[in-house]
């Protein structure tokens, strides 16, 4: 048995396919939530998005692709891979499925071992692709904080600045003050932005 971390939801209206799927998945050691109909899927996969899902493409209230095109537009779950598993073998059900989302097909009856291993190639691929994801939002993170330390540096050396001025004479100082708030004024009048304004601003005392 293969342990790991990964949760599955298995969607489908057939009792006997759910009890199929589920044995394979806990012999391989997934968690998984079975659903039986596409709005079922969709409130579950909503409440604790999983990291695969299963999607058969008949079932009642709401069919497989429709139900594959509003998991894609939900912004909590657009990332999950759908895999869909389907009795229709041709073309255009194949093409239908790929415009609402899903990234791959298994056809029924299927091979269990088949299932298995498209299921393990999948979640190795969604795991790259977490990882990536967590990566572009760390460097994001540092990013953000490097841009915040640099501009808090900038103001601290006008601050000083103002200071040495003022230290010199108080009508100097008082005056980069005004400047400041004088350019920030006339910047935002001339219909610049507000963060064009405050570099104005910032910028100003520097004359």
């Amino acid at each position: 048995m293969e342990e790991n971390n990964y949760k599955i939801l298995v969607v489908d209206d057939e009792e006997m396919n759910l009890k199929l799927i589920e044995t394979l998945l806990k012999t391989w050691g997934y968690s998984y939530e079975t659903a039986r109909n596409g709005l079922e899927a969709l409130e579950k996969a909503h409440a604790d998005p999983p990291d695969l899902i299963l999607l058969d493409i008949m079932m009642p209230k709401m069919d497989g692709y429709e139900t594959c095109r509003k998991l894609k537009e939900d912004s909590a779950t657009k990332n999950i891979p759908v895999v869909m598993l389907t009795a229709l073998a041709d073309r255009g059900s194949r093409l239908k499925g790929l415009e609402a989302g899903a990234i791959d097909f298994i056809s029924k009856p299927f091979d269990y071992t088949e299932l298995m291993v498209r299921v393990k190639n999948l979640l190795r691929i969604k795991q790259f692709e977490d990882f990536l994801l967590n990566h572009n939002q760390i460097l994001e993170a540092q990013v953000a904080e490097r841009t915040y330390q640099l501009r808090k540096s900038f103001l601290d050396t006008i601050y000083r600045l103002t200071l040495a001025a003022e230290y010199k004479d108080d009508q100097t100082g008082a005056h980069i003050k005004r400047m400041g708030l004088y350019a920030r004024e006339l910047a935002l009048r001339l219909g610049l932005s507000e963060k064009d304004a405050e570099a104005i601003s910032y910028a100003s005392p520097m004359h």
